[in-house]
């Protein structure tokens, strides 16, 4: 699985408008091969953090299309 640094997965070349990555998910592409202990709690943290904001931001854009959409019926 590929993602940017916004945690997006990617598919080819495009990133997702809904799809993000956060904890162990991640790990790979911070960490790259190996594994060191105690990291997991810090990548879950940080990544999830920002694929939070990224998916509510998203959540947020899907509704105003929603809202949109009702008020021009």
């Amino acid at each position: 699985m590929r993602v940017d640094e916004t945690t997006a997965v990617r598919f080819g070349d495009q990133p997702s408008p809904n799809l993000f990555a956060a904890g162990e998910l991640m790990s790979g592409n911070v960490l790259g091969k190996g594994y060191t202990a105690g990291v997991g709690m810090t990548i879950g943290t940080a990544f999830g953090r920002i694929a939070g904001v990224q998916a509510a931001r998203a959540a947020l854009n899907a509704s105003h299309l929603t809202e949109d959409s009702h008020a021009a019926a």
